[in-house]
């Protein structure tokens, strides 16, 4: 009988047992028991109507949502835009604020047609002719009228005397416009010494405007408020202005027709 042959060293011919039974559960990455299965939620019956299936419930379902971070990007934006707004609001007012104490809102005075007023130690009053030439100058555009304006002033004590600058005078219209004159002449004394209490004095002035407006706009005059010294050198009048400003002119007459 033949001798079987040597099998290599370490291999073995003899058949393993076969085990039965259910295999051995696997060790979780804990090391404590099976690992957990995700159950798979029951599907809701197919053959029940749409409105009667039961809803599937999730995780996600069941979690509170926080704030997306774009919700909290927009309402970041909706604050900065709402602080930038009120900075530049407060920045607008307090230059505002700023410009109008040096530059007051004017006073406006309304005077009748005809009549006069008081103003500063001063009676004035105010006349608007229409003529179609003025002597030397050439003729308008058909659509164009000359205006001869007249503004008096009376002196009624010395102060009136002393504040006898001369006047600001405009045309204006009720839509804003804005018309300047011209002078031509005046009567007022240069001297105090010859300027008279209860005299009037004229100013003698001309403006062009649209002829459809000339019966419309308004003489404006604006008192000067600044006293006029006599032989003032130029050393003390540049003493007295860094001493003390002049009154602001926001105050004005206005002439009705």
């Amino acid at each position: 009988m033949e001798e079987p042959a040597e099998e290599p060293e370490g291999a073995s011919t003899q058949p393993f047992p076969s085990v039965t039974g259910s295999p051995l559960p696997r060790t979780s990455a804990t090391g404590t028991g099976a690992a957990a299965m995700p159950t798979a939620a029951p599907a809701a019956p197919t053959d029940a109507p749409p409105g009667e299936r039961p809803p599937r419930e999730t995780a996600a379902a069941t979690e509170e949502t926080p704030p997306t971070r774009r919700r909290r990007t927009v309402l970041r934006a909706g604050a900065a835009i709402v602080f930038v707004g009120l900075g530049i609001a407060v920045s607008t007012w307090n230059g505002y604020t700023v410009y109008r104490t040096g530059n007051p809102a004017d006073r406006i005075y309304t005077v009748a047609a005809g009549g006069a007023m008081t103003l500063m130690h001063v009676s004035w009053k105010s006349s608007v002719e229409q003529v179609d030439s003025l002597p030397g100058q050439k003729p308008l555009p058909a659509d164009r009228q000359w205006l001869k304006i007249k503004v008096t002033r009376t002196a009624l004590d010395a102060e009136g005397i002393g504040l006898r600058g001369d006047p600001q005078v405009e045309i204006r219209h009720s839509d804003g416009r804005v018309w300047k004159v011209l002078p031509e002449s005046d009567d007022v004394p240069d001297e105090a010494k010859d300027h008279r209490i209860g005299t009037a004095y004229t100013y003698n002035m001309v403006a062009v405007v649209p002829r459809k407006l000339a019966g419309q706009v308004e003489v404006h005059v604006r008192p000067a408020t600044y006293d006029v010294v006599e032989d003032e050198s130029v050393k003390d009048i540049f003493k007295k202005a860094a001493e003390q400003k002049d009154p602001v002119q926001d105050q004005v007459l206005r002439f009705r027709r």
